[in-house]
């Protein structure tokens, strides 16, 4: 075909020769009788002429020749054939599928210029010859797989032309016509969408990311250039969707407009679909999501397939979604103390009891994964009136702000706001109600019956016991108690903790306990709980709302049946128990058990606050547990452990002239308090310091596990005048504790009962306050003391003259602890009985409690502390 036109090309050259010869040399002068010769083109490589099923990037190279010249550049058109036209081979005239090849005329505004000798051209093949949509009754599957496996094509011609330092052109173009294919992209909707799910359940407002990639046809892979997406309402009949997948193949899909792949808005590679109507009686809540991909040479995924193969790995660009009433995030909102609350938008406040005093530090976490979304900012505030005026929240939309500062409130409702906000600007508000209960106290006494007997005589028995006992007490003193009202029984209540504001309504409670496993309301109130222990780690536990109430003046007698065992944590290692044998720095018998921390403490304890410093010091009955290897475990004496690094705390102080210090406070200071006090130092920044002075009574507040806000320090004049203050706290529970005995104290000499049984190891031993003598049956210690030592074991016998009694010890006597709140306190206000008092005669049960609740406690005093 080339040859052809050349000679063409020759012909048309002899022509104008003869022309100019007929004409006279003088009139036409030198330069007409030489006329400038035009160039010729040469197609050196490429895809043969009329070649099918060319790879759409297509490389051409030539060159060209000028007889009396040079070439100075060269001319190219490449001409998109309609996509009708499926054939070059010769057919019948004005077949509209036949290839007919134009020559472009000379002035064509399509010429393109070039100095190269060749191209890469990104040629299209957008063109599908079969039908994607899959035939009524067919086998869908097989009809996916056949399309996908089809190319995308489309004809081309190319033309390039030779231009010489005349501007003449070569008046014959080379020119190649091909056929370019390719394969059409695929895509894949990302998680939380799942393929092997029949559909996805999506909230008003949902996102949608996918993947995509793009065979090339010579090993290489590519990112698509471009994507749109439609949404299609549907309805689900019979488990499936109406007019899957039928319905994306029409024309009257409303598509999206193609966005770029790597749009920096990510409109590409994700959709933000709006005001989603949810699942109603009519019908509504139903859609088909899909997305299409465009590559380079405008193939686009021409199949809907919401399925794939079961696996995110296989093609999937379309969704069956199901549209619940949720807008936006769910927010969980978490406490140590109050536990973790979940919120979806327009949930309700969520209305919570705290004590008094009880520190509150929320954590939130933000989670739009369910629909495809990303948490982006957040923001909180409390008492907010406003939620629109952003000058209310405390802080302000943030990426970070996962958590609030610790707040403490004494009394009146606390709303907690906190909202976190998603990629497609949908919010989630949590609002977290607390009434804080104040000790209110206008009730004289609580009776909490938390003890659960295997034999109902007992249980009926110790029910009637007490109602004499308190009937007596009454007669003695009057005071109010309504046995219907003032009578809070724990399995009746379904073993759900006595809530907070019955609690403070009280002046006095008496809690009756039995260790019964994990239905000890006590238990799951004010067990000791050791921050250091592996399994302690993500657990929840209430806030010990008794602690609170003894702090603040009100009177609780704990008795029963092994209490120190519901208010003990002893972790998974029963029958070998660790028992606290020093409660100021409990240490476990196993110590490489991770559920005993070597250097924990059981000051924050209400075993400690009731009063007990050591239990079962000497392993009592339970030889099987002692220790003969590890003195500690003997009564030789005790000294308080401590975690390596307690011997100082740091603090931070507040920020200003844009820096902060660090300042060390030392624990030997707090506990045993200089006259003058004591003064320290921060560290050195930005070339200077401040000093900090604690006064005695600063330092005895600290030991008392008080908390002192926004202490001053010294001020500075570098790098400009400014100050700090800082707020000081024991963080690890050691300040303060008392060491009630010095180290290396002898052996306690325990007389031993004629009738005690060798084998069960020396006599357990509690340390523990008295106030002064018990009156009768029995309970009077000799000598009175103020700390005295007292062993007891657990087991009771019966004796015919003076009833249940506690026999293998040195006295005989019950372990009954009774102590004040502070040593300045007129009046004790904390009990413990390591026995169950009802199972002692009348007479015994009647001046116990005489003694502890109208002696001790002064119920029915006027004006009683």
């Amino acid at each position: 075909m080339r040859s052809r036109r050349r000679l063409c090309g020759l012909a048309l050259v002899a022509v104008v020769a003869a022309l100019v010869a007929s004409c006279n040399d003088n009139t036409l002068g030198v330069e007409r009788r030489h006329p400038n010769l035009p160039p010729a083109t040469t197609l050196a490589s490429g895809p043969p002429d009329s070649a099918a099923g060319v790879n759409y990037k297509v490389h051409l190279f030539w060159s060209g020749a000028d007889p009396d010249g040079a070439i100075d550049h060269f001319d190219f058109i490449l001409i998109d054939h309609p996509a009708i036209q499926d054939s070059i081979a010769p057919a019948l005239p004005n077949d509209p599928h036949r290839v007919v090849v134009t020559m472009p005329t000379a002035d064509d505004p399509r010429w393109s210029s070039t100095t190269a000798n060749d191209t890469l051209i990104i040629s299209r093949a957008d063109t599908l010859r079969v039908d994607p949509a899959p035939p009524p009754g067919g086998n869908i599957g097989e009809h996916d797989a056949f399309v996908r496996s089809r190319n995308f094509e489309r004809w081309h011609t190319f033309f390039v032309r030779a231009v010489d330092n005349y501007g003449l052109v070569d008046p014959v173009p080379e020119y190649r016509s091909f056929n370019s294919t390719t394969l059409a992209p695929t895509i894949r909707i990302s998680p939380p969408v799942n393929p092997a799910r029949n559909d996805f359940k999506a909230p008003r407002t949902v996102i949608f990311r996918w993947t995509g990639e793009d065979p090339v046809g010579d090993g290489t892979v590519l990112a698509p250039v471009a994507s749109r997406w439609a949404v299609v309402p549907s309805r689900n009949i019979a488990s499936d969707y109406l007019d899957y997948p039928q319905a994306l193949y029409g024309a009257n899909v409303a598509w999206s407009e193609w966005h770029r792949w790597d749009a920096p808005d990510q409109s590409g590679v994700r959709a933000i679909v709006r005001d989603l109507q949810p699942v109603d009686g009519r019908g509504h809540g139903f859609y088909l999501f899909a997305v299409q991909a465009m590559d380079e040479a405008g193939a686009v995924t021409p199949i809907f397939d919401a399925g794939g193969n079961g696996t995110n790995e296989a093609p999937n660009n379309v969704v069956k979604v199901f549209v619940n009433d949720q807008i936006g995030p769910i927010l969980r909102v978490k406490e140590r103390f109050l536990g973790t609350y979940s919120f979806a938008s327009g949930s309700r406040p969520v209305v919570v009891d705290i004590a008094t005093g009880e520190p509150v530090e929320f954590r939130w976490v933000g989670d739009a994964s369910d629909y495809g979304g990303e948490i982006v900012s957040y923001r909180y505030g409390w008492n907010i009136r406003n939620p629109q005026n952003d000058e209310e929240w405390e802080q302000n939309w943030c990426s970070t702000c996962t958590a609030a500062p610790v707040r403490i409130y004494s009394n009146g409702t606390q709303r907690f706001f906190v909202e976190a906000r998603d990629n497609a600007e949908s919010i989630t508000r949590a609002v977290i109600e607390l009434v804080v209960n104040p000790l209110t106290r206008r009730r004289e006494l609580l009776l909490v019956d938390d003890s659960v007997h295997f034999s109902p005589p007992d249980e009926a028995y110790e029910d009637t016991r007490w109602a004499q006992v308190i009937d007596e007490l009454r007669r003695r003193r009057p005071f109010d108690f309504d046995s219907a009202r003032d009578v809070y029984d724990v399995a009746v209540k379904m073993n759900q903790v006595p809530p907070i504001p019955l609690l403070f309504d009280y002046k006095n409670i008496v809690w009756l306990e039995r260790k019964t496993g994990s239905n000890s309301a006590l238990a799951t109130l004010a067990v000791f709980f050791d921050p250091f222990v592996l399994r302690h780690l993500n657990s929840v536990r209430p806030f010990n709302s008794l602690d609170i109430y003894v702090q603040n003046g009100g009177k609780l007698w704990v008795c029963g049946q092994q209490p120190t065992e519901v208010l003990w944590d002893f972790g998974q290692s029963a029958p070998l128990r660790p028992y606290p044998i020093n409660v100021t720095n409990w240490k476990g018998y196993n110590t490489t058990d991770p559920d005993v921390h070597p250097d924990s403490v059981g000051v924050p304890s209400l075993l400690w606050k009731l009063g007990v410093e050591v239990v079962d010091a000497g392993a009592g009955g339970r030889a099987n547990v002692q220790r003969g290897d590890d003195p500690g475990f003997f009564c030789t004496g005790f000294r308080r452990m401590a975690p390596p690094g307690s011997e100082k705390q740091q603090f931070m102080t507040t920020t200003g002239a844009e820096h902060e210090h660090a300042i060390l406070v030392q624990t030997a200071d707090v506990n045993n308090q200089p006259p003058a006090g004591v003064t320290y130092t921060t560290d050195e920044v930005l070339g200077h310091t401040h000093s900090l002075h604690l006064s005695p009574a600063q330092l005895s507040a600290l030991a008392r596990g008080e908390r002192l806000d926004n202490v001053p320090l010294s001020e500075s004049l570098l790098p400009s005048p400014h100050a700090h203050t800082v707020t000081l706290q024991d963080r690890v529970g050691l300040w303060g504790a008392p060491l009630r005995l010095e180290p290396d104290t002898p052996n306690w000499a325990q007389p031993v009962d004629p009738n005690f049984n060798p084998d069960h190891g020396r006599p357990n031993v509690e340390i523990y306050n008295m106030s002064k003598p018990l009156d009768g049956y029995r309970l009077r210690p000799d000598p009175a003391v103020w700390l005295g030592l007292y062993g007891y074991t657990c087991a009771m016998v019966a004796d015919s003259t003076r009833g249940f009694v506690y026999p293998f010890t040195a006295d005989q006597q019950p372990a009954v602890i009774v102590r004040r709140n502070l040593p300045t306190d007129l009046a004790y206000s904390r009990a413990l009985c390591g026995f169950e008092p009802f199972r002692l005669q009348l007479g015994g049960h009647i001046a116990l409690a005489d003694n502890i609740l109208l002696r001790q406690f002064r119920l029915g005093l006027p004006n009683a502390p």
